[in-house]
């Protein structure tokens, strides 16, 4: 028969193992969270510097949709020149060149299919930097 000391020190070297497994893996998942959220957050950093140098406004006034066609007027009103904007829908998402420098106020017109809101935002900031268009079709 084995001695209840050995045994004691048996079930003590494998709770030991099983410790040491969780510590692995628990550290494991931490830093998996630690990289990836700090992967997020530098991106979401770089984007918002990045976009934040646009400032622009689109008139109210003169957003409308009528048969198929969006028409609105931009304005850059301060900061970087707007290469292209990208106009999104619930259907569809466009691009257009429009090469906007500081002051200027350019019309835009545009086929797409559109329901009743739009987001208009500069190539590559969806979530920093866009303007919500909502209307009525006709």
């Amino acid at each position: 028969m084995a001695d209840p000391r050995s045994k004691k020190i048996s079930v003590l070297i494998f709770l030991f193992a099983i410790f040491i497994m969780l510590v692995v893996v628990t550290a494991g998942w931490i830093y998996r969270m630690y990289t990836e959220q700090t992967a997020y957050s530098e991106e979401r950093t770089l984007a918002t510097f990045e976009c934040s140098r646009y400032y622009y406004v689109i008139h109210p006034d003169t957003v409308s949709y009528v048969d198929g066609t969006l028409y609105f007027e931009i304005e850059n009103t301060l900061g970087s020149d707007i290469p292209s904007i990208m106009v999104e829908s619930a259907v569809e998402t466009k691009e257009v060149s429009i090469g906007l420098t500081q002051g200027i106020a350019q019309p835009v017109s545009l086929e797409m299919v559109v329901e009743d809101w739009v987001l208009v935002y500069p190539r590559g900031c969806k979530d920093v930097n866009f303007k919500n268009l909502t209307f009525e079709p006709k």
